[in-house]
């Protein structure tokens, strides 16, 4: 779950990346220790036992990855709730999702996600998030997209028929 890529409106919308050192770059350890990113998640209790239970089924794939043992154990350490629900061993492998987001500016909108695989590294994935056309969820995600870039031009205006 290392988020090695992002665009800025998702930067917008989540979290400022660019602002973490690289090794805190990661969705499971964001939605457990960071809380601006907890209180983002309207159904945060759902969101992050479904993020545990990727690291299980990840886990499962790599036993012996000495990062995602660090992970574990760091966040067995500061927060009960992923200690109780990684010993549930649960796991999961969802493509696809809705998450209703509570965003401290652009206010309550409602993505459709999910997670395309790469042919050539079945390791990494690519989140998408999109918003229903025309609905308040899709102009809070050009409102945001609005932060983003100081001169629109073709090259750099994100195209946001229903994308984040």
């Amino acid at each position: 779950m290392d988020i090695l890529a992002w665009n800025s409106l998702a930067a917008a919308l989540i979290k400022d990346f660019d602002a973490l050192p690289r090794p805190e770059c990661n969705y499971l350890r964001l939605a457990f220790v960071d809380p601006d990113v907890r209180r983002l998640f309207t159904d945060w209790e759902t969101t992050a036992r479904t993020c545990v239970a990727y690291l299980r089924m990840d886990a499962m794939q790599y036993p012996d990855d000495p990062r995602l043992a660090a992970l574990v154990g760091e966040l067995s350490v500061k927060d009960p709730d992923f200690r109780k629900w990684w010993a549930a061993h649960d796991v999961a492998h969802k493509t696809c999702g809705t998450k209703t987001l509570n965003h401290p500016v652009a206010g309550t909108l409602t993505v459709d996600w999910e997670m395309l695989g790469c042919a050539t590294d079945p390791d990494q994935q690519l989140m998408v998030m999109t918003a229903a056309p025309g609905s308040d969820s899709h102009d809070a995600l050009h409102f945001l997209a609005s932060w983003t870039r100081t001169t629109p031009s073709p090259a750099t205006t994100p195209d946001l028929r229903g994308h984040s």
